[in-house]
Parts: structure tokens; C-alpha cells; sequence
């Protein structure tokens, strides 16, 4: 267990299906993030960055049946989960 009693297990190696939830997620900021934007700097990357995970979390996700990832965090008693 983890800071916030969470578990870590390792996947086997070559199954990324195993993981297809990660897989999605970093698609997603791919396609939708890292592929749009333009930076100079480490600290606008950062800066951006922080503006798009600001914006994905306040918005409605199927797989939260609607709710945006800051919504089920709240809805779900969930606390303290940045580190």
C-alpha cells in the first residue's frame, strides 16, 4: 500500500490490454494535448498542462456516467488525492 492506500501491482510485460484504462488516458492527452499545443519553454509546457488537466477533470466522462473526474471525486468522499 501507498500514501493514500492505493495498490500498485505490476502488469505482465508485452499485455498493455492489461492496463487499457492508463492506455486510454495517455491517448487521449495525446491526441487532444500534446499534439495541439505549442511551448518554449519547460515552464509553459507546465503551465499548459496544468490549464488541460484543469479543463479534462471539470468536464463529463462516459465512464463516470456523466460526471467529470472532479465530480466523482467529491461524490465519492474522495480526499486529498494530489500530491
Amino acid at each position: 500500500m501507498f500514501r493514500y492506500d492505493l495498490e500498485h501491482y505490476l502488469i505482465d510485460p508485452g499485455k498493455p490490454a492489461q492496463n487499457g484504462t492508463v492506455e486510454r488516458s495517455h491517448r487521449t492527452d495525446q491526441e487532444s494535448f500534446y499534439e495541439k499545443i505549442d511551448f518554449n519553454t519547460i515552464d509553459e509546457l507546465k503551465y499548459k498542462l496544468k490549464l488541460w488537466n484543469m479543463y479534462y477533470n471539470d468536464n463529463p466522462h462516459c465512464a463516470l456516467n456523466g460526471l467529470s473526474p472532479n465530480e466523482f471525486l467529491r461524490l465519492s468522499r474522495v480526499q486529498n488525492v494530489r500530491a
